[in-house]
């Protein structure tokens, strides 16, 4: 069999063949459902919209079917076509809403609509508000290692903007940051870049991140010394206290304050070499921890009483 024989015959009409079943098939008419999305426009800028609703089940997308040629809808795709609905003229409310296949944007010419599902949506409008001032409130998770404590949080913006529906923004005074993980932690200065969280899924924050700065520090606690002895300095004359003798309460870190000893602390009152003779002056008491390196944050509290009185005599020291 010769199969070179009447080869361009033979070409002609598998092309004549090919083009007929492309005619008969692209005539053939399928029906494919699509997802497409709603995108709703029209509506003034001091309103918002707070719900699209079927069946009391939020709606962000409709099914539509397509009839077309089998081609046709191969070639469609769900990102090329939505459902356009026009807000204008719309109030404050819940409003019914008819779906028509002229509302789906980006199909072909040829593609027709049968059926959309829902055909009818509830849209609920609201007011918009806008608070200028609305307090960020740190979400701390865990807690720092024992003995430590957080001591301070800073946020900055300390204060941002939220615009929403009224019902929901007229009631907020605080608004809340993605959470910081410190379990654990211990002496630190913590800086984050957090994102704020909306309170509602149609609320704006402006701005929408904020700079958390978290020190944690080793928890302070407090130390009773009894009966200290009164020092006096910067004394020229001879000079008599009372009382002679203080408790002294001190306050600082647990590793510093566990550490310390009596004769680390003076407890004393200074003299400027002003004081008149043969008076009674009332002066402040005072202390001092030595050696400061060794207790760099250990503070004074309070004496068991806020004065002493002190008479400076016209006697000279020797």
């Amino acid at each position: 069999m010769n199969l070179t024989r009447n080869l361009s015959l033979k070409l002609i009409s598998l092309l004549i063949a090919v083009f007929l079943w492309f005619t008969v098939t692209s005539k053939e008419y399928r029906y494919g459902d699509f997802n497409i999305p709603l995108e709703l426009h029209g509506l003034p800028d001091n309103l918002v919209v707070t719900g699209t609703m079927f069946d009391k089940q939020e709606v962000n997308n409709v099914t539509v079917r397509v009839r077309a040629s089998e081609t046709l809808i191969r070639s469609l795709g769900e990102r090329s076509m939505f459902l356009r609905v026009d807000l204008t003229g719309m109030g404050v409310g819940s409003h019914p809403v008819q779906l028509g296949d002229k509302m789906v944007m980006g199909r072909p010419p040829g593609a027709e609509i049968t059926e959309i599902f829902p055909r009818v949506i509830k849209i609920a409008i609201e007011q918009l508000l806008t608070r200028p001032n609305v307090v960020v409130s740190a979400e701390i998770l865990g807690k720092p290692a024992e003995n430590y404590d957080i001591t301070s949080i800073r946020s900055d913006p300390p204060i941002v903007r939220v615009s929403g529906p009224k019902s929901v923004v007229e009631h907020i005074d605080k608004i809340r940051t993605q959470q910081v993980n410190i379990d654990g932690m211990r002496a630190t200065i913590l800086d984050r870049l957090v994102h704020l969280v909306p309170p509602h899924p149609v609320a704006d924050v402006f701005p929408e991140t904020v700079n958390l700065r978290i020190r944690i520090e080793e928890k302070s606690i407090s130390r009773k010394f009894e009966r200290m002895e009164m020092q006096i300095r910067g004394a020229q004359f001879q000079t008599r206290i009372n009382p002679v003798q203080l408790d002294v309460w001190v306050q600082g870190p647990i590793s510093q304050i566990r550490r310390l000893e009596r004769n680390n602390l003076t407890a004393f009152v200074q003299l400027d070499g002003n004081e008149p003779k043969g008076q009674n002056i009332r002066l402040e008491p005072m202390v001092q921890v030595t050696p400061p390196d060794s207790f760099p944050a250990v503070r004074l509290e309070r004496f068991s009483q806020s004065y002493v009185d002190v008479m400076v005599t016209s006697k000279r020291l020797e």
